[in-house]
């Protein structure tokens, strides 16, 4: 399964809604150091090693355990590498900082797996039955990242412009 979309990061029309490029980037960041700010579903977060552009960690969501591989691309894009386990079928996640115009700025989230693009809707025992559901979990937590990163900037823990 390949699912993508974009979300604006800013209402022109919304005062103080505005981020810079820095502080989206800043955003990103601290959401692959820190995803408890981001997630309250998860339970504990373990950094299992770092480099200037990698990450290794082990995210915690109550009995399941996620281990992830986290690459990034400065002031660009995240990559997220989800390893497959018996709880988890694994797959990547990547979000890409898009301005098309000066200040225009988008988040295009974009997902990879193993499930199949049609889902089988006659069975529920097939994994490929949730990929609708899948698919409007990764939306939501998606707007909520974009909403969050916003909250902080306007806070200033991003950063200034």
């Amino acid at each position: 399964m390949k699912y993508e979309h974009l979300v604006q990061m800013f209402n022109q029309q919304a005062l103080g809604l505005n981020i810079s490029r820095a502080q989206l980037w800043q955003g990103l960041v601290l959401r692959a150091e820190d995803p408890q700010r981001f997630d309250e579903n998860i339970s504990a977060v373990h950094i299992l090693e770092r480099s200037e552009d990698t990450l290794r960690r082990e995210v915690q969501f109550g009995a399941l355990v996620v281990r992830e591989q986290v690459r990034f691309t400065e002031l660009q894009a995240v990559h997220y590498h989800t390893e497959p386990s018996d709880q988890h079928i694994g797959g990547q996640m990547s979000m890409c900082i898009e301005e098309p115009q000066p200040g225009e700025l988008f988040l295009r989230f974009c997902y990879i797996n193993d499930l199949p693009e049609k889902p089988d809707v006659s069975d529920s025992n097939d994994p490929s039955y949730y990929v609708p559901y899948l698919k409007s979990a990764y939306h939501q937590a998606d707007m909520h990242t974009a909403k969050r990163i916003l909250e902080l900037a306007v806070q200033g823990v991003l950063g200034s412009h």
